[in-house]
């Protein structure tokens, strides 16, 4: 059998099947070649645009400290118990929902409940496909946190680093620059901005049957339970395993890694293979480390 046609001459000419089949199955060859690389460049710019964001998020830290003379709280316990994410929304552009937020209030009060409604898309990576908060389906959350320090064992001094354990979920690492109900400045960061992370991403979904626990973008913290803006180093990134709500794992939907941002603005891609001493000497603001990421 073949596919046939009248050349000029009028004699005819054609393709036989097996060409036509040949033909087809290279034009797949290269199809299945070319996906891959389509797919590679699409999370490059996916990658670009988190890397952006959290820059993007790192120069507003800076901007609320120059106007304030401190960073924001991590979380509060008490008041409005709202954290840093809502702090800082007059400094990315993002005033006009600041303005209509009521301060004196909980931050799920009646007032302030339909703005974990609104998609904050500075503070969503656009690797992840998980954008909702684990509470309720119409809340908005966020895959940027901040650093609030490591817990364990101190690789310089060999002692155990500071923590308040009596939350429930975790506890709260004192070695980071972010607290619960306290507030830091630029002179606390005694290891060097260069060398600290304030930020880190957190957008992966589910590993080995773990999933994420999501919360609202706008929600803050509980005395002695959770900080939910914030959590603490204390595991390797990408683990495969929950522990406690405070303490879980830094990670993201990247191939091998993901972001943080240091105290200078700048962002670091971490492999998720990175030395775990180096992990806990980064995330310490003061511990005296020497560990660095190059």
């Amino acid at each position: 059998m073949s596919v046939s046609f009248l050349s000029r001459s009028g004699r005819r000419a054609g393709f036989t099947l097996v060409e036509l089949l040949v033909v087809i199955a290279i034009i797949g060859v290269l199809i299945a070649l070319l996906l891959p690389a389509v797919q590679q460049a699409r999370e490059a710019a996916r990658r670009m645009s988190c890397t952006n964001q959290l820059k993007q998020l790192g120069l507003a830290l800076h901007n609320y400290h120059d106007t304030t003379k401190s960073f924001p709280y991590g979380s509060r316990g008490s008041g409005n118990q709202v954290g840093w994410h809502v702090a800082i929304l007059p400094f990315i552009e993002q005033g006009n929902l600041f303005d209509q937020m009521d301060m004196t209030v909980d931050f799920h009060a009646g007032v302030n409940a339909p703005f974990r409604e609104t998609r904050m898309e500075p503070f969503l990576c656009p690797s992840s496909p998980s954008e909702k908060a684990d509470d309720n389906s119409a809340h908005f959350t966020t895959h940027y946190y901040g650093v609030m320090g490591p817990t364990g064992t101190n690789p310089a001094s060999g002692t155990a680093y500071q923590e308040n354990t009596s939350g429930s979920h975790g506890g709260f690492s004192k070695e980071g620059a972010w607290s619960h109900d306290e507030v830091h400045k630029m002179r606390d960061i005694t290891d060097g901005t260069s060398n600290t992370f304030f930020l880190g991403e957190i957008s992966w979904t589910q590993r080995n049957g773990n999933a994420t626990r999501y919360r609202p973008w706008s929600r803050g913290g509980r005395t002695n339970n959770f900080m939910a803006p914030c959590k603490n180093v204390a595991q390797p990134i990408n683990a495969d395993f929950i522990a406690l709500f405070n303490d879980m794992s830094y990670g993201s939907n990247h191939p091998g890694g993901c972001m943080f941002a240091l105290g200078d603005a700048s962002v670091r891609f971490v492999a998720e293979t990175v030395n775990y001493d180096t992990l806990l000497s980064m995330a310490s603001c003061g511990g005296g480390e020497t560990a660095t990421l190059d």
